[in-house]
């Protein structure tokens, strides 16, 4: 259920990367991936209507099973496409901007320490 949020924060964070503003960025990010996200939800919860229908033991079983994952996911649904977009939103003015050079050297670091773990093993 945390992948709705992921792919929209990832798609905001790509327009902040691009210099837009942190409303804006939020604004179109959750627009261009809204209809993805809400493709993907349904088509999760339809798997799980057929477990809701199905009669019998079995069926008294998978019964709340399936009301639950179909609540976590509509849920899921919702708070990637109206909470998500405003916390990234409100996040990104708060951190401090790091240069290109700063990443590039963290990921050089990182780089030689892996390097020498792999050497000493």
């Amino acid at each position: 259920m945390v992948d709705d949020a992921i792919v929209v924060m990832e798609n905001i964070s790509r327009h902040l990367e691009l210099g837009m503003k942190p409303f804006a960025a939020a604004l179109k990010g959750a627009q261009e991936i809204g209809f993805t996200v809400f493709s993907i939800s349904m088509s999760l919860i339809a798997v799980f209507i057929p477990i809701l229908m199905m009669g019998g033991i079995v069926g008294r079983l998978f019964r709340e099973f399936a009301v639950t994952l179909s609540t976590a996911i509509l849920v899921s649904m919702v708070v990637s496409l109206t909470t998500t977009p405003q916390c990234a939103r409100i996040c990104s003015r708060r951190r401090r901007k790091k240069s290109t050079a700063e990443c590039t050297a963290g990921a050089r670091r990182f780089s030689r320490g892996y390097w020498r773990a792999i050497a000493a093993a």
